[in-house]
């Protein structure tokens, strides 16, 4: 686990946006946003990935070329990427285990986005994230989570093989 400070997180996010204009990188990465709305008091997560790096991921778990945002996309694709980052991601409020559901993609350039929820959950006092998407096939993989509770953020940093964090939300900085 390690926490970001926002100046490193912005040098990051747009060192990565110039890896995500490349149809080919050499970065493997992903930026997922955590957001614990206070009004819903729900989960919103936003996961930022490159297509072709989940294509080949899905293909090695399933056998199956998905062509994810593409016109050839598979009739499975969908199904096949919601298990996989059900799988995958995984979130603990409280103490317990966050029930997400996928909500779907959506293509952005060449990357693309999914969006995952949860249903109503107490305010968060501790929140932990295992994030280890793409990492079985990129052993170079990084996996940048930000997590917002209001006004309060954090951000970690997992790889392979640290792939889960967790992080103590400060009551007095949400509102």
């Amino acid at each position: 686990m390690y926490p970001l400070r926002p100046f490193f997180l912005t040098l990051l996010l747009s060192f990565s946006a110039l890896s995500f204009a490349e149809e080919k990188h050499e970065f493997y990465i992903s930026l997922s946003e955590v957001r614990y709305n206070l009004e819903s008091e729900c989960y919103e997560l936003s996961l930022r990935i490159f297509p072709d790096d989940m294509d080949r991921v899905l293909e090695v778990h399933n056998g199956i070329r998905t062509q994810l945002v593409t016109e050839l996309e598979h009739a499975l694709a969908d199904s096949l990427l919601a298990d996989y980052l059900l799988n995958v991601f995984l979130l603990v409020s409280n103490g317990d285990r966050v029930k997400l559901t996928y909500l779907g993609k959506e293509a952005e350039a060449d990357v693309m986005w999914c969006y995952m929820e949860s249903e109503a959950l107490d305010e968060p006092s501790r929140i932990g994230v295992d994030n280890a998407l793409l990492c079985e096939v990129f052993e170079d993989q990084v996996n940048v989570v930000q997590v917002y509770v209001g006004k309060w953020n954090r951000g970690l940093l997992l790889k392979r093989g640290q792939s889960n964090g967790e992080l103590e939300v400060d009551p007095s900085q949400i509102r």
